[in-house]
């Protein structure tokens, strides 16, 4: 699948994308994505001719996504119960942002959790003991304190 739309678009979230077939995706499917998908972003010359390709190492799969299946044992996303074959790998900090594919920019979150990051309604961060919290809303908690999933850490 070929998505065609300006770097600062993607990291913005504005405009649009548009497909080799010439529908158009809205900001919000192009972001979902570029989160799933493996991208080459290529910079082109004012005529269209390349001009660079970029980095290609974006997807959490391999040794990387075991280690992330080993530390969250599941959806991360506090009181879901998702096991990891249900769960996708997410990065933290967007790679169309310049976050790196590793384990510290890493979290797994089931479909459901991982749209509702998408769309803003929580934030995530590793915790210093490396484990994944999560951030609610205001109108969810005013003082805004981090929640962890303790349904896989059950002994």
């Amino acid at each position: 699948m070929v998505v065609t739309v300006s770097f600062d678009m993607l990291r913005l979230a504005l405009g649009v994308g548009t497909l080799d077939t010439g529908e158009r995706l809205s900001p919000e499917q192009v972001r979902r994505l570029a989160c799933d998908a493996k991208i080459i972003p290529a910079i082109l010359g004012g005529d269209g001719q390349i001009l660079d390709l970029g980095r290609t190492r974006r997807l959490i799969n391999g040794p990387l996504r075991r280690a992330l299946e080993l530390r969250d044992k599941g959806c991360a996303f506090p009181g879901c119960d998702r096991p990891p074959r249900w769960c996708h790998g997410h990065h933290i900090k967007s790679w169309a942002d310049g976050g790196p594919t590793t384990l510290n920019n890493s979290v797994m979150l089931c479909g459901h959790h991982h749209r509702l990051i998408h769309r803003g309604h929580r934030t995530v961060q590793i915790a210093t003991d490396g484990i994944p919290e999560f951030i609610p809303p205001a109108y969810v908690d005013l003082e805004r304190q981090p929640r962890r999933n303790t349904y896989h850490r059950r002994e």
